[in-house]
């Protein structure tokens, strides 16, 4: 599993990866910001309209962690581009007043 990629959860919600690749080997988790249908909330400071790999957006307080057995059965659908995750990251740090 590696930061920026979006994941399709065997619930049907999907996640995108914003913790360091290689987390889930030494914890056990991951963090991941809970995607949400897109249209439903617009860009913002706090959130992110991604287009690739899968139409949806980024809420920055919408971050869960994530046991790895919550993978079992879930989907890749790809890593989101470089500047999509680079607006996400400032999202993150406007939320969390970094």
């Amino acid at each position: 599993m590696n930061r920026g990629e979006i994941w399709s959860l065997p619930d049907g919600r999907n996640v995108l990866i914003i913790s360091l690749t290689g987390l889930e080997e030494a914890y056990g988790a991951v963090l991941g910001i809970m995607l949400h249908d897109s249209g439903r909330y617009p860009d913002t400071a706090m959130s992110v309209v991604i287009d690739n790999p899968l139409p949806c957006t980024a809420v920055a307080v919408n971050i869960a962690q994530l046991r790895i057995d919550r993978f079992d059965g879930a989907k890749l659908l790809g890593p989101v581009d470089t500047a999509a995750m680079a607006r996400v990251d400032a999202a993150l740090r406007a939320v969390q007043d970094l």
